[in-house]
């Protein structure tokens, strides 16, 4: 039972690493970097289509900027022709550069994310195994009756059976949130691409305002597994004095609010950027 109690504990620990580490990764690095070299592939091969698109949409959006900026002068009555073609021109090449150039600003959003995470100095890698008292807890198991020792052992088995489950929701929020991201680089270019026109770039703007929410959704993401890991270390330190088994329930419980915190941080980030 000693034994089952410590590689519970190493399992856990080794969950909250890969976590913490997974959390921090930029799309690019994501599962070797795999993923994005298949999604930029499908983003290659179906680029002529979405810059076609892309380009209608800028070309429309260019014109009707045009159209907007010539009216607005008191229906042409006061107008600098010269002023507004220079106005024009700078408008369209920064929307134009922008289009042409989706996947970098996409790229750069993400690292600079990445560089935030790293840069944050949580540790959120706190290791939990170290903090059982292997000794205490196996001089307490010697002293233990026999009805303490079957409970624990009912305990630490049901753990061992709900502790996958736990493991597969944390999965699904981390590696859904990258599957979120892919979704949202491949189609860049056509909502940058209303970026053309002041009345209509408000599409543009969400569009940014997601992928800098998605960026520093890792943050959060970091934030609660540093906290939670931090939480289970106090349990942890204390599980040596309890036969009782109290000590997998808290850590269970702990490990189940992670879940749920993990899955509201899309909402949370998606509320602190403003975008919807």
């Amino acid at each position: 039972m000693l034994n089952a109690a410590e590689g519970l504990f190493d399992t856990i620990n080794e969950e909250l690493i890969r976590t913490a580490d997974t959390v921090a990764e930029t799309p690019m690095d994501f599962s070797g970097g795999g993923p994005w070299d298949l999604v930029v592939g499908i983003a290659g091969t179906a680029g002529t289509a979405i810059q076609t698109v892309a380009g209608l949409i800028l070309g429309f959006f260019i014109a009707l900027e045009l159209v907007q900026m010539l009216i607005e002068k008191n229906n042409l009555a006061d107008l600098d022709v010269m002023n507004i073609v220079i106005k024009w021109i700078i408008k369209s090449f920064i929307a134009i550069l922008i289009v042409s150039n989706a996947f970098v600003i996409v790229g750069a959003i993400f690292t600079i994310g990445n560089e935030v995470i790293t840069g944050a100095a949580i540790d959120a890698t706190a290791s939990i195994g170290d903090g059982l008292d292997l000794d205490a807890f196996h001089e307490l198991l010697e002293d233990a009756s026999l009805g303490d020792l079957v409970g624990l052992w009912f305990q630490l088995n049901i753990f061992s059976l709900i502790f996958p489950i736990v493991r597969i929701a944390i999965f699904i929020v981390i590696v859904g949130r990258f599957l979120e991201i892919f979704m949202y680089v491949v189609a860049a270019p056509i909502p940058l691409a209303t970026m053309g026109n002041q009345e209509y770039r408000a599409m543009g703007n969400n569009y940014l305002k997601s992928l800098l929410s998605l960026a520093f959704q890792g943050l959060l993401m970091l934030i609660v597994v540093a906290v939670i890991g931090g939480m289970m270390v106090d349990v942890v330190n204390d599980f040596a004095v309890d036969t009782g088994g109290a000590g997998f329930w808290a850590i269970l419980g702990y490990l189940v609010l992670m879940c749920f915190a993990l899955f509201k941080t899309p909402a949370i980030s998606k509320s602190i950027f403003g975008s919807h």
